[in-house]
């Protein structure tokens, strides 16, 4: 049988336990006016109780089945290498991956943003300060401004510190989880198909 036909099982299974128990009659109240024939009713219990076992028995032996095939099977998702179970996990922790990149893109706009706004104030502070020097000499020439211009951005330098190169690193992290999401349901959906468990 096929992971993919466990798993249908499994799921009619489930179903078939939930209903067991809620019909299921382990016990009885006998009095005079509503008797119990109680070998037969022993008989029912009986045959209730050990069909939910062999349901039970069953569930498990298959869900048992389908983790060790999980374990063992591997898939390839995009650039992403591992088993199904692995598989399994990243697609439910991507969510972290998420936040990262999330992270990562609203610190390197915002970061961005702060340095445009500080470069474009330093350049309104030169041109104050060159309109202010050259104000009181008419006769200012070009190596006056270059050096007054090369000094004061010197001392006011403003650098954005970029070591991880963010920019990239969302690229990467973006093309990584688009890559993985666009293809982990068909792989895992292929794989199922194609592994097969002894039941």
């Amino acid at each position: 049988m096929s992971v993919t036909q466990a798993l249908a099982e499994l799921k009619l299974l489930k179903k078939r336990l939930d209903h067991g128990l809620y019909d299921a009659q382990w016990a009885k109240i006998a009095t005079k006016t509503a008797p119990v024939d109680a070998v037969k009713f022993a008989t029912a219990a009986k045959a209730s109780l050990q069909s939910y076992t062999d349901l039970c028995d069953r569930y498990i032996h298959l869900k048992s089945a389908i983790v060790k095939a999980n374990a063992e099977t591997r898939v390839k998702v995009g650039s992403w290498e591992g088993t199904v179970a692995d598989a399994i996990e990243f697609k439910r922790s991507i969510e972290f991956k998420k936040s990262l990149l999330e992270s990562m893109k609203e610190q390197l706009v915002n970061v961005r943003a702060q340095f445009e706004s500080e470069q474009s104030q330093l350049t309104s502070r030169l041109e104050r300060l060159l309109a202010s020097e050259l104000g009181k000499d008419v006769r200012t020439n070009p190596e006056t401004i270059t050096a007054l211009t090369n000094t004061f951005r010197e001392n006011n330098r403003v650098e954005l510190v970029d070591p991880l190169d963010l920019a990239n690193h969302v690229k990467v992290l973006e093309e990584e989880i688009d890559s993985f999401e666009t293809n982990v349901d068909w792989v895992l959906s292929e794989a199922n198909g194609r592994t097969m468990i002894e039941c």
